[in-house]
């Protein structure tokens, strides 16, 4: 079977992959986009749907990922933590040429919070948590992530820290 899917064109279940990926742009910025099949199956009913409900409103899903992840961050939660942690644990030098482009008026704390940028969106049709947003300041200056994790009507039920 045949399933034409925004963003990621035909998928064809007789040839099944387990992920498919592709990239698009958001917001004027650059996202990897990926669809993995771990809970259902390419022809398995109802997630094509599903997926297409929710890809029509990336860009509101978006806008209630960052809020939860700037309201994580006000908290105290995990965004606060992984910006402490950076604040920390990065050498002055890297620190310093990251927040060149952060507005100076800020302090260090939001200054670095303001670079965090989407980089990612996994789908997971069938799971709970349906889709995570991975966010970065950049891969050349972590490899850990700050992750806002949805479930299929784009409700944030929570952010985390991931490495």
């Amino acid at each position: 079977m045949k399933t034409q899917i925004t963003h990621f064109g035909t998928i064809n279940s007789d040839t099944f992959q387990q992920s498919y990926e592709t990239r698009i742009t958001l917001d004027g910025h650059d996202v990897s986009l990926d669809l993995n099949f771990y809970t259902v199956s390419p022809d398995s009913a109802g997630w094509t749907a599903e997926y297409e409900n929710y890809a029509a409103l990336l860009p509101d899903h978006k806008r209630n990922v960052e809020a939860a992840i700037a309201e994580d961050f006000q908290k105290g939660g995990e965004t606060r933590k992984y910006i402490d942690f950076h604040l920390k644990e990065m050498p002055p030098a890297l620190l310093e040429r990251l927040m060149q482009s952060a507005d100076s008026s800020l302090p260090d704390d939001e200054r670095l919070l303001s670079l965090l940028k989407l980089k990612r969106i996994g789908f997971y049709p069938g799971d709970r948590l349906y889709a995570v947003w991975d966010y970065t300041p950049g891969w050349q200056f972590t490899d850990q992530l700050i992750v806002g994790n949805t479930d299929n009507e784009g409700k944030v039920k929570y952010v985390s820290w991931e490495c």
